[in-house]
């Protein structure tokens, strides 16, 4: 039985009502906002105050400065550590957010793990719990450090009262809002070592100074979110009073200095320094265009790599004190494994477990394939040719163009078949022309599935068949499949496996494939080959749900699930390819998708390319490593008990070559991919490390062979009159951007 439509549907099957996308804005009257906010026990919003997420910043650097003075974990070291956590924090959070209140309600942020809303009429409740909590930890410190930490601990829960309470309320007197912001997070590393016993005229000041740095520089990138909000309810701030893109370069000079004097203080110091040099990127944006989505999409990103660096700092710390005795060969030869290891097992997995299409199966329902071009003339023969012989009765072929050329028009006219071109408007602000031409050509079919085929996708005479008959058989609202990579010139024949090696030694598309797309979350689609129920589609908003995506293919997949409705992912191999002629083909597709398809997150881009360098870099740089030890040139410690060194330094190797065969069999690939692959990974890892960084300042996006123009022609179907409902962005507080 079908599942049942989302809710909120229009029976016409038209989309909703225009949509604003606004960047910040006074918000509307309190007792609106809080009503939309989801209702919390006056317990569960205290301790949801305290930023639980968090309490990770202030523990761990006490914990760390106890044990650098004494390696065991005595009873201080645990008190403190429990101290630091929910007590501290509501402390520090929970009356921030009680003082804040008026600023807080106009903030869509809070309410979630980045704070809570706590109303005045919780002020009881919250000082008890804060004395109930913060008093007895308090003098258990005391007692167990001595009465020589009591001055310091005095300090540390005076400058946190002092932010956010009245007279003083540091927060909003620019410049000691930062340091004394910067004091939280670096005292309690004070806090510890001096209770593990260490004079105070002995701590390693310059250290200490190196984590102030990063403290002023984290507060002062957080800052640059809450500009427009602190604003309205006429709190001061380092950004409010110097601009976005000023404070955003107070925050790049703290994050360099800290790594400056880390390195400084020596070996591990310097270690260290390079765990905090990514930092240094999270202002880089800013810098660029300063705007409320970069400034929440960095401080986000601070949020996930206080948890990478916080591990890695760790790992550093256990290996600085014996607890942990690995050596660089042991690290090396554990982290190819790990790569080649997981990206064999994913490869495998797909290959095993990738969906191919049902069977045909009955009358197939009416369909119009939309080809999304932007005055592509290069490819479209091909694509149109290759239309025009599908198997598939009464079929419909629009070719959707958002940048009207000569050239594409030409192409299309000159080649037989039932085919028309659409020329969309002018393209609104906030949409990206691949994303508009798409939205253009769905809303002027009148069919009830609709495909999106790209321009320079060549689909096998029965693909259109294939993918009917599976979104019928598994009753799907949207299924896709994944083409094969048709290489083009000697560049691309190099650069383009890396497409296929990121998607299936990376993405586990299996899972997709065979829970028809839940958790949402995890739903894809592969934007060059995707057939929907046109219904669906207008019902969930379709590519106006994400019109300026990069990667609206995943994006759209995501859409249609959270929905409630069916997506299905089938092996593409057999229905079609998709072609990269050249390599600044190869090097914008990566410019758009990579940063895109980590969500933007810094962390998780740095994780992909050292899981990508793990995988396919590691395991070929440790083979001459292998040769050398087999004949004894070289003597090399067990990187694992029982496995002799030679063996284990090309263990990686087997695993990544069994995962190229996989690949080459299964994408049918040539051989010669196999040879190319290290060229093929340090070219891919080049391009998408380029790609993150070209991302940053504000230039269009492009696509292969063109730009992407607005269209000023008018539609030339009367059925596509009103062809879309424009998403439009309203400017974030344009003060800032001159600053």
């Amino acid at each position: 039985m079908r599942s049942p439509r989302a809710a909120g549907a229009h029976a016409s099957g038209e989309p909703a009502a225009p949509r604003t996308v606004v960047s910040a804005r006074p918000a509307p009257d309190r007792t609106t906002v809080s009503a939309s906010r989801p209702r919390r026990t006056a317990l569960v919003t205290l301790v949801a105050a305290s930023r639980p997420f968090s309490w990770v910043n202030t523990a761990l650097p006490f914990l760390a400065g106890a044990l650098l003075v004494d390696r065991h974990l005595t009873a201080v070291a645990v008190a403190g550590t429990l101290y630091f956590t929910l007590p501290y924090n509501l402390l520090l959070y929970g009356v921030n957010d009680l003082f804040d209140h008026a600023s807080d309600v106009r903030n869509p942020r809070k309410g979630s793990l980045e704070g809570a809303l706590v109303p005045p009429s919780m002020a009881q409740s919250l000082w008890a719990l804060v004395v109930l909590t913060n008093l007895p930890l308090l003098a258990l410190l005391v007692a167990l450090g001595g009465l020589r930490v009591a001055p310091v601990l005095a300090l540390t829960v005076g400058i946190a009262l002092a932010y956010s309470a009245p007279p003083l309320r540091t927060k909003v007197r620019p410049g000691l809002d930062s340091l004394t912001s910067a004091l939280h997070f670096a005292l309690p590393v004070a806090v510890g070592m001096i209770a593990a016993g260490r004079d105070p005229a002995e701590l390693p000041w310059s250290g200490f100074a190196a984590f102030v740095a990063w403290g002023i520089a984290s507060h002062a990138l957080g800052a640059v979110q809450d500009i427009a909000y602190d604003r309205a309810a006429g709190m001061g701030s380092v950004a409010t009073v110097l601009g976005a893109r000023r404070t955003a370069a107070i925050s790049l000079v703290g994050y360099l200095a800290a790594v400056v004097v880390a390195a400084s203080t020596g070996p591990a110091g310097a270690l260290a320094a390079l765990i905090v040099l990514p930092y240094a990127l999270l202002p880089l944006p800013l810098l660029a265009r300063p705007d409320e989505v970069r400034a929440h999409r960095a401080w986000r990103s601070f949020l996930s790599l206080n948890l990478l660096a916080g591990f890695l700092l760790t790992q550093l710390l256990l290996r600085y004190w014996n607890v942990t005795t690995w050596t660089p060969f042991d690290l090396l030869a554990w982290l190819a494994a790990l790569g080649a290891g997981v990206v064999a097992l994913d490869v495998a997995l797909n290959a095993a477990l990738l969906r191919r299409p049902a069977d045909r199966h009955g009358p197939l329902p009416s369909l119009t394939v939309v080809v999304a071009a932007h005055g592509e003339a290069t490819g479209l023969r091909a694509t149109l040719d290759a239309l025009a012989a599908q198997d598939y009765p009464g079929l419909q072929i629009v070719v959707a163009e958002d940048d009207a050329t000569a050239a594409t028009a030409s192409v299309a006219a000159s080649v037989p078949g039932p085919h028309a071109v659409l020329r969309c408007p002018s393209k609104p602000g906030g949409w990206s022309g691949r994303s508009w031409a798409a939205w253009c050509g769905a809303r002027a079919a009148t069919t009830e599935l609709v495909l999106f085929v790209d321009a320079d996708t060549v689909l096998a005479p029965g693909a259109a068949a294939a993918l009917a008959g599976e979104l019928a058989a598994r009753d799907l609202d949207l299924v896709s499949g994944v083409p094969r990579y048709r290489l083009g010139g000697h560049t691309a024949r190099v650069l383009a496996p890396g497409f296929p090696m990121f998607l299936f030694g990376f993405l586990p598309l299996w899972p997709v494939s065979r829970t028809l797309g839940r958790p949402a979350a995890l739903a894809f689609a592969h934007g060059s080959l995707m057939l929907v129920r046109r219904e669906a589609y207008l019902a969930v908003g379709g590519h106006s749900v994400n019109p300026s995506s990069e990667r609206e293919g995943p994006d759209l997949a995501r859409a249609v699930a959270r929905a409630g409705r069916r997506v299905g992912l089938v092996e593409g191999t057999s229905l079609g390819s998709t072609h990269h002629e050249t390599g600044p083909e190869v090097a914008e597709a990566w410019r758009r998708t990579l940063d895109a398809s980590v969500g933007h997150s810094l962390p998780a881009l740095l994780l992909t390319l050292a899981l990508e360098t793990a995988a396919w870099l590691l395991p070929v740089a440790l083979l001459p490593v292998a040769a050398a030890a087999a004949l004894g040139a070289v003597r090399l410690p067990d990187a694992w008990p029982g496995i002799p060194p030679a063996l284990a330094a090309s263990l990686p190797f087997a695993l990544l070559l069994v995962a190229q065969l996989t690949l080459v069999a299964r994408r049918q690939l040539p051989a010669s991919a196999i040879a190319w692959s290290p060229l093929t990974a340090l070219a891919t890892l080049v391009l998408q490390a380029r790609g993150a960084w070209s991302d940053m300042p504000d230039r269009p996006i492009t696509w292969p062979g063109r730009g992407m123009a607005p269209a000023v022609a008018a539609l030339a179907a009367p059925t596509a009159t009103a062809v879309a409902t424009p998403v439009v962005s309203a400017p974030w507080d344009g003060r800032e951007d001159t600053r």
